[in-house]
């Protein structure tokens, strides 16, 4: 797939996440929608990865201050905090799991 179709993509799919989340009542996991746009980038660079988790974030945050009441304040704060957590977890594993692969792939096979 053309790298700029699957950026593009993963910013459709992250634009179509926040007007989801605008529409519906804090409380409920939205901040884990964010993984799939994320992960969507997993053989992109790690900037690029980084800017989609940074936009996340920031629509996580937006998110919170546009969505309609909902649940706990403390149970809302919660939850889009280990959303974006976990968020960044998943960078961090790709980008490792990325290197190990590059290392691997990289090495010259021993000699006999």
């Amino acid at each position: 797939m053309n790298h700029v179709l699957t950026i593009l993509m993963a910013l459709v799919l992250a634009g179509a996440i926040f007007i989801f989340d605008h529409w519906t009542p804090l409380g409920f996991a939205h901040g884990l929608l964010y993984l799939f746009p994320v992960i969507l980038l997993r053989h992109e660079s790690l900037p690029i990865q980084s800017g989609m988790a940074l936009l996340a974030t920031v629509l996580m945050v937006l998110g919170y201050f546009n969505s309609p009441a909902g649940f706990l304040n403390e149970y809302v704060i919660l939850n889009r905090g280990l959303s974006g957590l976990a968020v960044w977890i998943i960078v961090i594993l790709q980008m490792d799991r990325r290197a190990t692969a590059l290392r691997i792939n990289g090495q010259k096979p021993a000699s006999p």
